[in-house]
């Protein structure tokens, strides 16, 4: 096997499947690419976007290269497609097998992205600047600054190999459904789409999601018309079919959790994926009640100060 050198943050065998149906015949099949600030959307092919030079290469001190990680992640990729295309795409309940290899590809989508590795070399920066700090001002040798400079080279291949077993079995533990767009309306996709939310942690800013809260939920997009659903909620399983409403909140929490880019099968947006909160009004008047109770509480500590 060849060097991978260019690899993919988001692999083709997951973006093919949101290619536009539109696509003349005789062209090579493209998706639609949006950078997320300016909205500005170009067509390419899934090969050709969302790669980065051995983000999943191991690098020794020796200048020597290991492509484990990248041959694992392809082997995962490959026993995904097979499932999605013999399986999740004709609406067919998984075996034991395919449900551990969705929970694996699942797991790895959810830590592979270019928006995860920013995320843990921005930690490993700002660990490093405060033992910087601190061996400045007690006169030491920068010996531990120096390691961890050379720890982040790897620390986002590190996280990955390490938990990607042990997130992918907290998944297999959790209820699967399949949530299924209507006629006529699609899913979108993004640079980083599988994401975890608890909607009962976002009236505050102290505490983030996590895979053992009680009503959190992990989803991802599949294709333009299936995002899978991870949860602890007992009666959401299988395949379920959700109107255009439910489809336009979940592009829009796709988009809404997008780093760089998104992606659809087709050039035509909608301005509701790009609100920053629902067209709910149950949800307006939580959130103005919330606030209300946040402004009361700064008033009586500034009164009693």
């Amino acid at each position: 096997m060849s060097a991978p050198k260019a690899q993919h943050v988001i692999p083709q065998c997951y973006l093919k499947q949101f290619v536009d149906p539109k696509t003349p015949p005789g062209q090579e099949p493209y998706v639609w690419i949006f950078e997320r600030n300016s909205k500005k959307g170009r067509k390419r092919a899934p090969k050709n976007i969302l790669t980065e030079s051995d983000v999943y290469t191991f690098k020794g001190k020796d200048g020597g290269k290991d492509y484990v990680l990248e041959q694992t992640l392809a082997q995962i990729e490959g026993d995904y497609a097979t499932v999605y295309e013999q399986t999740i795409s004709r609406k067919v309940p998984l075996n034991q097998k395919e449900h551990a290899i969705l929970c694996a590809f699942v797991a790895a989508m959810l830590q592979r992205t270019m928006k995860q590795k920013q995320n843990i070399e921005d930690f490993f920066d700002r660990l490093r600047t405060t033992v910087e700090n601190m061996e400045t001002a007690h006169k030491i040798l920068p010996e531990l600054s120096r390691q961890l400079a050379q720890e982040k080279e790897n620390a986002h291949k590190m996280m990955i190999a390490q938990t990607l077993p042990y997130i992918a079995s907290i998944l297999e533990k959790m209820n699967l459904a399949f949530l299924c767009a209507d006629w006529g309306n699609s899913f979108i996709t993004s640079d980083a789409p599988c994401s975890l939310f608890n909607p009962e942690l976002q009236w505050q800013r102290f505490y983030g999601p996590g895979l053992g809260q009680k009503h959190v939920e992990v989803s991802m997009p599949l294709s333009p018309k299936v995002s899978v659903l991870f949860s602890w909620v007992n009666n959401v399983r299988g395949y379920l079919g959700i109107d255009r409403d439910m489809v336009h909140e979940l592009n829009r929490h796709v988009f809404g959790h997008s780093h760089e880019y998104f992606i659809t099968n087709s050039p035509r947006l909608k301005r509701r994926w790009f609100r920053r909160y629902p067209l709910d009004p149950v949800f307006i008047w939580r959130m103005l009640k919330n606030r209300l109770k946040l402004k009361l509480a700064h008033l009586r500590h500034k009164h009693h100060d």
